[in-house]
């Protein structure tokens, strides 16, 4: 079964830890050693969707989250055969199962090994029909055939056409005689599938095909005629109501038909591919199953049986819906309405309990029967060990289930186990930890109506490594699990009837633990010039006014705790020649600092990130990481020029950084627009440039006979700026 794990964690908040509970307080305060953090955790499992991810042996859910006994099951003994597809119960009970990659049917006596009756060189048997003349009708596929098994009699068809009589295991086939082949061989229309039969109120078989698709009537002198043509390639189900009506569901459009003295309409056209099962309940309301394609949801196509036989035809598109299959309501008053749907879980077949009022439903891939009630509750009412619950059959002591991957056949008993187990999912608790005290809460607290186990290891999957299971724990408000440096744990439930045909129930059950405490861990640290910006004051808006961000750095980190504990974290200055840190700040929650490099001297420093989590931990359990970052420069001191000359219009200078590059060089000779000088060798790439230009040729100066000045601006690459000014003799 392909189940998926998850992990239900959560902090624990609840009542109990107050100086009302010492007993409590006690306990907790035994956690508070070097390993463990202060922060207790816990596992909660109490809704159907957190059980329904555990396995059920022997026992049920319900729709409200309640685990409680389930009904006896049988194991039957089937035959040795890859696929089971197709099921009858005979009038004295006997089974019929129709297989599949060999078609055979068989017939299963209680206590008796199972005998094959039927026997041909075809490949499935989908469809069988125990009549009330106590004979079994066996539908074939690919190649579309149907066979009568007279009671007490066995058949055998090879090269699909030879049809033989086995009269003994120690005599020789008969080959049977035309007249007496067309007695067994009552139905061989151009179809390829043969996907179900029925017996209606008149005697009648009616079976629904799949290659052009339809509906065909066989009466009992033999005549066969088609009673209905859908616009479908396949009718996959069928059903005989009360009043004799035809309810057909089809295969590749999704579609219910009713089908009334050869009158045929549409009861629902639902979002999905399949029509898998079909029902009428005491009321006279009609159950039915949707289903999306196995294959079209696995690959977006359909499988091969069906690919060539779908018909061209115009239709509305159908918007698929997030479920794989629904189980639909028809009421009396032609309302429809979902009364079970699952995003999981396929529906593979339906059948009317007439004594609990409910319908049991069939599914897959986690091969379970449910319960379902008109009003939408429902239960879990058992699990097979096999992946697909396949077809459902009943009569009065019970129901009959077959199962595949692997094939398997199993009778659900009315009366109750007197005991059942429930085995959780394995949770996951990411980290080594200390499993506390076990609480749950059931129907009742008599020791021996319920008792919780727990076993735990550090392996993914349950495995000789892990511990046994604990003994038993009894009491609901008083069990100390007490197992320490485990990752992964699993909880078993044992319900125990004390009153015959009474269950006891369990409504959920928390397991508290703290996780050993490990180390944050600081991850990558990052440091970024910080842009100044520029706003414009409400009351003057042609002027602009920097913001004071020209001498920060901006520090962000990455740190994360394994444990998912509150971190704070310290950060140190080192410059480049020193031995020691400098604090610049501590106890930070935030992942950024804003640095204000004007307090620091220029040069070349390391950052240091020192991540705790002081926070979440008593000091003798606390722990640290630091990271150091890469080297970096601090620069808050403008160049300054050297060497300055102005002779005419000709200038030449240098320009000079004790700690960083120069960026760009700029003169103006009103201080507002400004030109880029490039230096002698073109490129802006050291701390020291050499400039020389001649300004005699610019049209600003020549426009500007007032002015007598020069300015000259020199940045560095952290915008650190000074501006020169010389006068124009």
């Amino acid at each position: 079964m392909f189940r998926k794990k998850r992990t239900a964690s959560a902090t624990y908040k609840g009542p109990g830890i107050s100086s009302k509970n010492p007993a409590v307080l006690i306990f907790l305060l035994l956690f508070f050693v070097t390993l463990y953090p202060v922060e207790v955790k816990k596992v909660a499992v109490g809704t159907f969707d957190d059980f329904q991810k555990g396995e059920f042996k022997g026992t049920s859910l319900d729709s409200k989250g309640r685990l409680f006994i389930g009904p006896e099951v049988k194991q039957i003994a089937g035959p040795g055969r890859e696929y089971y597809l197709s099921l009858d119960i005979g009038a004295n009970g006997d089974i019929y199962v129709g297989t599949g990659h060999k078609a055979s049917v068989y017939k299963i006596k209680t206590g008796q090994p199972a005998e094959e009756i039927f026997a041909s060189d075809y490949l499935d048997v989908y469809a069988l029909c125990f009549t009330r003349s106590g004979d079994i009708y066996a539908g074939t596929s690919p190649r579309g055939r149907i066979y009568k098994i007279k009671s007490g009699k066995k058949i055998s068809v090879k090269n699909g056409s030879d049809i033989y009589e086995i009269k003994g295991e120690n005599e020789s086939p008969t080959t049977l005689k035309e007249k007496d082949r067309k007695n067994v061989e009552i139905f061989n229309p151009d179809e390829r599938f043969i996907w179900d039969i029925k017996e209606d109120k008149a005697g009648r078989l009616i079976v629904a095909v799949g290659g052009s698709g339809g509906v065909y009537a066989i009466d009992k002198s033999g005549a066969a005629a088609k009673i209905f043509t859908p616009e479908d390639s396949h009718i996959i189900s069928l059903y005989i109501t009360k009043d004799n009506s035809i309810l057909a569901g089809s295969g590749d459009r999704g579609i219910l038909y009713k089908i009334e003295k050869r009158k045929v309409k549409v009861l629902f056209d639902t979002p999905f591919d399949e029509i898998k099962g079909i029902c009428e309940d005491k009321e006279g309301n009609i159950f039915f199953s949707a289903a999306r394609g196995v294959d079209r949801d696995r690959t977006g196509s359909k499988s091969s049986s069906f690919e060539p036989f779908l018909k061209s035809r115009k239709k509305a598109a159908k918007k698929p819906p997030p479920e794989k299959s629904i189980l639909y309501c028809l009421h009396t008053n032609g309302l429809v309405d979902r009364v079970w749907a699952s995003k999981e879980e396929y529906i593979y077949t339906a059948a009317y309990d007439k004594k609990d009022d409910s319908v049991l439903i069939g599914t897959g891939n986690f091969g379970r029967v449910y319960r379902v009630k008109e009003d939408g509750t429902f239960s879990i009412v058992y699990e097979s060990e096999s992946a697909q619950v396949f077809k459902i059959a009943g009569k009065s002591s019970g129901f009959t289930v077959i199962s595949n991957n692997t094939a398997a056949i199993a009778q659900i008993e009315e009366r109750l186990n007197n005991t059942g187990s429930y085995f959780s999912e394995v949770f996951d608790l990411e980290i080594q930890s200390k499993l506390g005290r076990l609480y749950w809460d059931a129907s009742s607290q008599t020791k021996p109506a319920v008792t919780l186990s727990i076993r735990a290891g550090n392996s993914n999957i349950p495995d000789k490594t892990w511990n046994d299971w604990s003994a038993p724990f009894s009491q609901p408000e008083n069990s100390t699990v007490n197992i320490q440096g485990m990752r992964y744990f699993q909880v078993k439930a044992v319900l125990n009837s004390l009153n015959s045909g009474k269950s006891p129930h369990l409504d959920n059950f928390r397991v508290y633990y703290m996780q050993s405490n490990l180390s944050p861990k600081v991850e990558r640290i990052g440091i970024y010039k910080i842009k100044a910006k520029t706003v414009r004051p409400p009351d003057k808006k042609n002027e602009k006014k920097k913001e004071k961000k020209d001498k920060y750095l901006l520090v962000r980190w990455l740190a994360k705790d394994p444990n998912g504990d509150k971190l704070k974290y310290d950060i140190f200055l080192q410059k480049t020649g020193d031995s020691s840190w400098i604090l610049v700040k501590e106890n930070l929650t935030e992942t950024k600092l804003e640095l204000d490099t004007e307090l620091f001297e220029d040069g070349k420093y390391l950052l240091k990130v020192e991540a705790g989590d002081s926070f979440a931990n008593p000091p003798a359990a606390a722990k640290s990481h630091a990271k150091i970052s890469n080297p970096f420069i601090i620069d808050s001191t403008a160049p300054f020029i050297e060497d300055f000359t102005l002779q005419r219009s000709q200038v030449n200078f240098s320009v000079k950084d004790l700690t960083s590059l120069i960026a760009k060089v700029l003169y103006s000779f009103d201080g507002e627009l400004w030109y880029p000088i490039f230096p002698k060798d073109k490129i802006n790439d050291s701390k020291t440039e050499n400039f020389s230009f001649n300004f005699a040729s610019h049209k600003q100066h020549r426009s500007l006979r007032a002015k007598k000045f020069i300015f000259i601006k020199v940045v560095d690459e952290f915008d650190n700026y000074k501006v020169f000014q010389r006068e124009i003799k």
